[in-house]
Parts: C-alpha cells; structure tokens; sequence
C-alpha cells in the first residue's frame, strides 16, 4: 500500500485548481456583433468593456478586428459572456502614435474623434443563454 503525504496532496490540488481554471463553471452565452462608427465599420483595435450591472461578475472585453467586427471574450483563453445585463463602454485605445518631431502635434489616431463620454457608457445590452448578436452603433457627434 502506498502512502500519500499531506504535502503530496496539497500540491494535487493546487494542480487540479490550475487546471480547472477560476471563474464560472460554464460559459453558456456567446456575444458577437459589428461596430460602426458614423455608419462606416470601426477600425481595427478599437476595444470593448463588458460589464455585468450585477453586484461581483467579471466583464468580458472585445476587440474590433479590420471590419469593424467583434467576438466577447471572458479571459484571454476563453470565448464568451455572463448572462444578464452589461454595461458597454470604450476602453483606451493601444493603438501607437508615431513619434512628432519636435514642435508638432502627434498624428492622430482613428479613435480620437471619439466623444469622451463613450469611454464611461455606451449603452447596455441583455445577454440570453446562448448566441447574442448586438451591433453597436456610434457617432463622433455623441449619442
């Protein structure tokens, strides 16, 4: 018979838990829809925040691709949404400036007609159990 040290068993849990991972069991919901930005697709990179108006859920982030398309992602790794309802809002563009020669102003970048407000609340969406499509339509003169 083989003994099993507490150490042992200790670090088969640990193992276990990295495995499984952290966050809800089963993402169920999916979000995929188009962004458009005065009724033209929104460039590359432009990035969403998802967050669930429910007390302690974790967002969900997006990231426009080159037509102005988007796919929810809960984690770096996984696809998807918490049911229920989520507030929308830009998050700070990564896109780089180039580097302005001394005396210039840096060139700017698609995002930057972008009113302020956008960056606090877009609106809000209601996610079901399984597939959502939401398009989210905006416009450099505000809401």
């Amino acid at each position: 018979m083989t003994k099993i040290s507490i150490s042992s068993l200790s670090l088969f849990a640990v193992v276990l838990a990295a495995l499984v991972g952290c966050g809800p069991g089963n993402l169920s919901s999916s979000l995929t829809g188009a962004v458009t930005i005065d009724g033209q697709p929104a460039p590359e990179g432009l990035s969403l925040q998802f967050q669930p108006t429910g007390p302690g859920a974790s967002p969900s982030y997006a990231r426009t691709d080159a037509d102005g398309n988007y796919v929810a992602e809960f984690t770096a790794t996984r696809k998807g949404i918490l049911p229920g309802t989520h507030m929308i809002k830009l998050l700070p563009s990564e896109i780089t400036r180039a580097m302005p020669k001394p005396g210039e102003k840096p060139a700017p970048t698609p995002f930057d007609k972008l009113p302020r407000n956008y960056y606090e609340q877009i609106g809000e969406v209601t996610i079901t159990d399984g597939s959502n499509v939401f398009d989210i339509q905006l416009s450099t003169q505000g809401k």
